[in-house]
């Protein structure tokens, strides 16, 4: 069966911008499911490259039969890295389109915005990426499952390097967002737990010109360590600055937001990742997994180029969204949600293996500690130095 039976509609800034297979229009011989990603704005790049991972699914989907007889399409909206965008997307999906279920949104603010939305009309979303602990935490919960772990596991890896290295003092700086503050919360009362002394403890605005300021606290604080967390364009503006600051002397230890961000987009901030003393945290499968390293080579012949975190996580989502639709027998957001949990109980996929508990959050998974490295005069690599299961 053809590829080309995949429709992809991609919104861009909440404008509709049609990019569809030719001849792929949705009709009643498809089954539609919607998806929310950051196409534009601070998680563009990694956006991009988490997209194809689920159109990758989608095709390979509909090459093995599709789903209920049907062809599965996929409808990707524009967050835009947005919480209010992600929402208005979301009604977009569900009053317009018609999903029953929604694969994203990515940022941990978008799934919080939409959250209760999704209760109401029983339209379940699978998040490969959000990962904060806040959502757990809410009454909507079981209708906002992950792939991706939280960051209750995330935090504990960045207490962990902490601890491990010996540090006696840590000051913390997260964008002022779910997603930032999650993480705060979680290596705050781990390395207070560890008698680990929290100097100074800022969330900043991601929209902010810069974070002189905020950085010359730190810098003033003096500490061990620093810990920050943040996306790729806050981020980029924060190691300016640190570098400015004489900050590269101090050892970072950032999240998994950082990942992926482009010397070439950012050349200055890389520069100052390569050169400080910076470890990074991110879900990283062990690259001995066979599902993962048959993934890497399908999502390299498919697209050219290599798959970012949570390529993966995305690719299991869709996966497991087409055979929940399967076992459902009807497409029902309700019974797709059931499914869904049914399902996630050790399911293999690329990412590993997925068990949901009762919040829909995934229970365990694998952490790569990474570094960039300056391979060559203005180019950079990301390399895992070691993996963590947790």
């Amino acid at each position: 069966m053809s590829r080309k039976i995949v429709a992809v509609l991609i919104v861009v800034s909440m404008v509709l911008v049609g990019v569809l297979a030719p001849g792929c229009e949705p009709t009643d011989e498809t089954i539609e499911i919607g998806s929310i990603l950051c196409m534009t704005g601070g998680l563009a790049a990694m956006g991009h490259l988490i997209s194809q991972g689920a159109i990758l699914a989608v095709e390979e989907i509909n090459d093995d039969g599709g789903v209920l007889g049907k062809n599965l399409t996929l409808t990707i909206e524009d967050s835009a890295t947005d919480d209010a965008a992600a929402f208005e997307a979301y009604k977009k999906l569900v009053e317009v389109d018609g999903v029953e279920v929604i694969v994203g949104p990515m940022i941990s603010g978008a799934v919080m915005s939409s959250g209760a939305y999704a209760k109401l009309n029983e339209v379940a979303m699978v998040s490969p990426s959000a990962t904060s602990p806040l959502i757990t935490n809410t009454t909507w919960t079981q209708w906002a499952l992950r792939t991706c772990t939280t960051d209750y596991l995330q935090g504990g890896v960045i207490a962990d390097i902490i601890i491990d290295e010996g540090y006696n003092t840590t000051a913390i700086m997260v964008q002022d967002t779910p997603y930032g503050i999650g993480i705060e919360l979680v290596v705050t009362e781990l390395l207070e737990a560890a008698n680990i002394t929290i100097v100074e403890s800022i969330r900043y605005d991601e929209e902010a010109l810069n974070y002189l300021t905020e950085l010359q606290i730190i810098k003033d604080a003096n500490p061990d360590v620093i810990v920050q967390v943040g996306y790729h364009t806050d981020s980029a503006k924060v190691y300016v600055g640190a570098d400015s600051l004489g900050l590269n002397a101090t050892p970072w230890v950032v999240a998994e937001g950082v990942y992926g961000l482009e010397a070439e987009t950012y050349p200055a901030a890389a520069a100052f990742m390569a050169e400080a003393d910076l470890l990074g945290c991110t879900l990283a499968p062990d690259p001995g997994l066979a599902a993962y390293v048959a993934f890497v080579a399908v999502y390299e012949a498919r697209w050219g180029e290599s798959p970012g975190v949570y390529c993966d996580t995305i690719y299991d989502a869709v996966n497991l969204i087409a055979l929940a639709i399967k076992d459902a027998g009807v497409y029902d957001g309700a019974a797709i949600k059931d499914a869904l949990y049914k399902l996630g109980v050790d399911y293999d996929g690329a990412s590993g293996t997925t068990t949901f508990d009762e919040n829909g959050d995934r229970v365990s998974a694998t952490y790569g500690i990474w570094e960039l490295v300056e391979t060559a005069p203005l180019e950079y690599e990301y390399v895992i130095l070691e993996y963590i299961p947790f």
